[in-house]
């Protein structure tokens, strides 16, 4: 019965998907409107279960590193096409024009980031600390 229950578990997490936030959702990080720009709009389903959204992929970041124990999943909308991704398999992009200024755009595909980049840096996951985020915040592009 232990071995059943893992197996479906681990099932779940596999088929895992994002959910949209409720019509009034506010930020976890900073309480602004989740929904004002839909395709920034982020989220973290949690290990308890439950979803956490903010109103940016910087935020959401800055959620996640903050709470890595608590989280089991990272969504961000892809910038071209507004589908939820996977935010530890997004390619990201710094941008001026985020709801709170400074942000990042995330991108399922490397060439479509690099793209919109132009001659800009190309973000990882793996790239993104709090001090990168703490310089968004500020309003540095590196």
């Amino acid at each position: 019965m232990r071995a059943l229950l893992l197996i479906l578990l681990s099932l779940s997490s596999v088929f895992a998907q994002p959910k949209e936030p409720p019509k009034g959702t506010r930020c976890v990080v900073c309480g602004m409107d989740v929904n004002m720009e839909p395709k920034l709009t982020s989220q973290v389903k949690l290990k308890d279960g439950t979803y956490k959204y903010t109103e940016s992929p910087k935020h959401i970041l800055q959620y996640y590193l903050e709470n890595k124990d608590k989280v089991a999943e990272i969504w961000v909308k892809d910038y071209k096409s507004g589908k939820w991704i996977d935010g530890k398999r997004a390619f990201y992009v710094e941008i001026k024009e985020g709801p709170m200024g400074y942000d990042l755009a995330p991108f399922q595909s490397r060439i479509e980031a690099q793209k919109f980049a132009g001659r800009g840096k190309v973000y990882q996951f793996k790239d993104i600390t709090k001090d990168f985020l703490q310089h968004l915040e500020m309003g540095h592009i590196h």
